[in-house]
């Protein structure tokens, strides 16, 4: 009697690598790399592939250390790994192959993005999946992480000593990350605090913490245009002021009225794809 192959299974896979945030990364470390220059080289290509490739092995990493926690929380417990839908020895395999690619495919474009990328899964794989089981403050090495793709895509372009424009990018990056973990707390925190991890809902309640990721955005946002981004001078700050400006009334009305709060997700993570789009598009079009 003949067994059944496997089937590659496309969607249990998209559950490992999580897309939408490794593309997120991705695109990034492909702004890092248009704010140190305007022209379009090889390097982007391999850059991109190089910490898609990362990301996804770091996501992997994360569901195989987590994978008993996944199940007792129901935002997780459908994940392949808590379902035994693949095993651990072929999910380690994956993870293995995409570090290594992904590794390789960043030393092409240097050491420096090598290095950087090594940094980052070391961050996230260890140091964060590690505190946020001890401290609530875990939200800081896990918002590093955000910070990290701009300055590897950067060094990927040639970059060695930072300008203005890419510390205060990978900044906003870094101080945009931790309204996002706050926003996962209002919703799942029952379910994390369930699984055993420290909740800032455990100091301070829930209005107290919507009202600090209202102010902790509108500050964000607010530095990020007075932060003198070289590639916002001249008329093209006037349309991104109001663009702040609608995105902030709309995130407030989201974020305080119930019903609407699952958009404050899709306008958090809008708001920073659209702020990169734009800075992709100024310096490769040169508009001023």
């Amino acid at each position: 009697m003949k067994k059944n192959k496997p089937v590659f299974n496309l969607s249990l896979l998209s559950g490992l690598i999580k897309v939408k945030i490794s593309l997120a990364v991705t695109f990034s470390s492909v702004t890092g790399y248009f704010l140190f220059r305007s022209d379009l080289k090889w390097e982007i290509f391999i850059l991109g592939a190089g910490v898609f490739l990362l990301a996804t092995g770091s996501s992997i990493l994360n569901q195989i250390t987590e994978r008993e926690l996944d199940l007792l929380m129901e935002r997780t417990k459908n994940r392949p790994l808590p379902q035994n839908k693949l095993s651990l020895r072929s999910a380690l395999f994956i993870c293995i192959s995409l570090f290594i690619s992904g590794s390789a495919l960043l030393l092409i474009t240097g050491i420096i993005p090598f290095i950087l990328g090594l940094l980052n899964l070391f961050l996230y794989n260890f140091l964060y999946t590690k505190l946020k089981k001890i401290t609530f403050l875990a939200v800081i090495p896990g918002a590093l992480v955000g910070a990290i793709p701009p300055l590897i895509g950067y060094t990927s372009a040639g970059g060695t000593a930072p300008g203005h424009d890419i510390i205060v990018f990978s900044l906003f990056m870094f101080l945009w990350q931790v309204p996002h973990f706050w926003l996962i707390l209002i919703r799942y925190g029952k379910e994390y605090e369930a699984a055993g991890f420290p909740s800032l809902l455990n100091y301070i309640d829930e209005k107290k913490i919507l009202y600090l990721i209202f102010l902790w955005v509108v500050f964000t946002s607010v530095f990020l245009f007075l932060s003198g981004i070289e590639l916002f001078n001249g008329i093209v700050k006037y349309p991104l002021i109001m663009l702040n400006i609608t995105f902030i009334f709309l995130f407030y009305r989201s974020l305080f009225i119930k019903r609407l709060q699952q958009n404050a997700f899709f306008l958090i993570n809008s708001f920073s794809l659209l702020l990169m789009f734009l800075l992709i598009a100024i310096s490769v079009i040169g508009v001023k």
